[in-house]
């Protein structure tokens, strides 16, 4: 493959996530159950009985409502935990575990916004059906918090963290038990319609077929043949998403940009995905810098001259006092 695209639509650290849950139920999503019932698709069914009304019958629609607010008061809580935590205990902990720490409250507050965003898309709606490209960023949402919260556990336990504070790992282990549970709650419910069917085997690796070019299949020919910063709103990509603008990032010669970051930076804040896509094309070259997107900056993608042509690259251990969370170049 010549050519590399990375894609950012809403957050930050891009995640894939294979979840598996139960996937046999033949009640209708639609048809009010009890909380009995409901949670025995999750992962985890007894935690499940215990955060939903004992009493009652509602559908798995308001199940999966309830609870990604109950995730999003529980991400708030964690929030404030982990900050009193670094103001209080700033003296007697070592660089890593103020490092694991602050790692923490950047996760907690990408999570907070990730489920605000969540239930945002799901109280506008006022069918039990969302388009597919809100299934999919929920699906993903969901998903990510999931990541964050095992990436925040992995932190604080090679830190230590965890064996001086104790009143951390218990909110950590429901906090992951909760998320698992609204994601499992969500794919059998809204996302069981949103969600695209595929056929079996070769449709899918069609989809991830590259032309002679090096670019993915779906993207077309013209994609990149506007100049530097030149506004273009052309259909570029299979199902209408349009490109709002081009930059250039080089190490020398005609560019906009000599850094990755510096591109990043000047990419508009919070834009509406139908304006289009801000693309970044990265020339040819070593880039010694430590790539990190905002999660204000949506709908960034990224394009390199290919493999070892465009090389990220950075020198951060966590033998030289780095988290794992921070060591990475992207």
């Amino acid at each position: 493959m010549t050519r590399f695209v990375m894609i950012f639509r809403v957050f930050t650290v891009v995640t894939f996530i294979f979840f598996l849950v139960p996937h046999s139920f033949s009640q209708n999503v639609t048809a009010p159950v009890t909380p009995d019932k409901a949670c025995n698709i999750t992962t985890n069914p007894d935690f499940c009985r215990s955060v939903l009304p004992p009493y009652g019958r509602s559908d798995l629609y308001d199940y999966g409502r309830f609870l990604v607010r109950q995730s999003l008061h529980q991400s708030k809580r964690f929030s404030h935990l982990i900050d009193r935590s670094l103001r209080d205990n700033s003296t007697s902990l070592s660089g890593a575990g103020i490092g694991a720490l602050r790692d923490c409250i950047v996760l907690s507050q990408l999570t907070t916004n990730y489920l605000s965003s969540s239930i945002a898309t799901l109280n506008d709606t006022t069918t039990t059906t969302l388009p597919v490209d809100q299934a999919d960023d929920v699906h993903t949402l969901l998903s990510a918090i999931v990541t964050n919260q095992q990436t925040c556990f992995d932190g604080l336990a090679q830190a230590s963290v965890l064996k001086r504070k104790g009143d951390l790992y218990q909110p950590l282990v429901n906090g992951s038990k909760l998320y698992s549970t609204s994601l499992a709650m969500f794919t059998h419910s809204w996302a069981q319609k949103g969600h695209k069917k595929h056929k079996q085997g070769r449709q899918l690796l069609d989809e991830l077929r590259v032309r002679r070019d090096g670019l993915p299949s779906w993207v077309n020919g013209g994609f990149f043949r506007s100049g530097p910063s030149r506004r273009s709103v052309q259909q570029s990509v299979r199902g209408g998403a349009p490109v709002l603008t081009t930059v250039v990032v080089a190490k020398r010669g005609k560019a906009n940009f000599s850094s990755i970051n510096d591109a990043i930076a000047a990419a508009p804040d919070n834009v509406n995905a139908s304006y289009g896509y801000y693309v970044i094309k990265i020339k040819e070259g070593v880039y010694e810098e430590y790539v990190s997107v905002n999660s204000s900056k949506s709908n960034i993608m990224m394009v390199g001259a290919g493999i070892n042509k465009t090389i990220i690259t950075g020198n951060r251990s966590v033998g030289d006092g780095f988290t794992t969370f921070n060591s990475a170049t992207f």
